[in-house]
């Protein structure tokens, strides 16, 4: 396969686009994990655990910015006049180690210490905490630092509801290139917290209807640009609103 390369729009002076090709030559990285759980198990149906693990990368990846040299401009039979003032963004192998870690906790049981009219009742929650160490150009694109779910359900003979509670922490999603436009400048998405509520109803022994709320508290989720000196008047792009 050959080695893809965008080019700007040479007809718009004030183009702020960046040629862009990927880097036919860059290595695979490789990982080495390490991981420890804990698990208990309650009497019935119930568990809880804890865990965590360490994750070092070798040769990770990076996005990079670098001038259109004469030598780079040689190799695509690019017209040094033309794409002389253009910058070139493509991808690097980091020289050091790259290190994610997390923890994670959950929980789960169904509540049989409970008077008979509260029978069917279960209960969950579990969060996931992550940390990355090395250069802040790693490509995490889209790793999410923190999530925490938590819920309750009850389920009877006829009918079952169901409430389930997502929070997901602010994320970094990909680099924004262009030319007027500093080195790790990145799509950021919100964080959001949304509930979801399920339910259903046997009207016959084969027979149910069913309801299904997506993100009843209507939360929305911000979409911003943020770079190293982005001012925060400047960083809100969009916002996505559902339910």
């Amino acid at each position: 396969m050959g080695t893809v390369v965008t080019l700007p729009d040479t007809e718009n002076p004030l183009s702020t686009e960046r040629i862009v090709v990927n880097n036919a030559g860059i290595k695979a990285w490789s990982a080495q994990t390490t991981k420890l759980r804990l698990e208990y198990y309650f009497d019935g149906v119930g568990q809880i655990a804890v865990g965590g693990f360490q994750r070092e990368f070798k040769n990770f990846f990076a996005s990079t910015i670098v001038p259109a040299t004469p030598e780079f401009l040689a190799l695509y039979a690019l017209d040094p006049s033309v794409y002389g003032r253009y910058e070139v963004s493509t991808q690097r192998n980091l020289p050091g180690i790259v290190r994610m870690t997390g923890l994670d906790f959950s929980y789960k049981q169904v509540l049989k210490f409970l008077p008979p009219w509260a029978r069917g009742v279960q209960v969950f929650a579990n969060t996931t905490v992550l940390r990355t160490e090395g250069e802040a150009a790693a490509n995490f694109s889209g790793f999410v630092p923190r999530t925490y779910n938590w819920g309750i359900s009850l389920a009877r003979e006829k009918f079952n509801v169901r409430a389930n509670w997502n929070y997901q922490g602010r994320r970094r999603l990909t680099e924004v290139t262009g030319r007027s436009l500093e080195a790790g400048t990145f799509n950021w998405r919100s964080k959001r917290l949304n509930l979801d509520l399920q339910g259903e109803y046997y009207l016959l022994k084969r027979f149910a209807v069913f309801a299904n709320l997506r993100n009843v508290g209507d939360a929305t989720e911000d979409f911003e640009i943020q770079g190293p000196n982005t001012p925060s008047h400047a960083q809100f792009r969009s916002r996505e609103d559902y339910g």
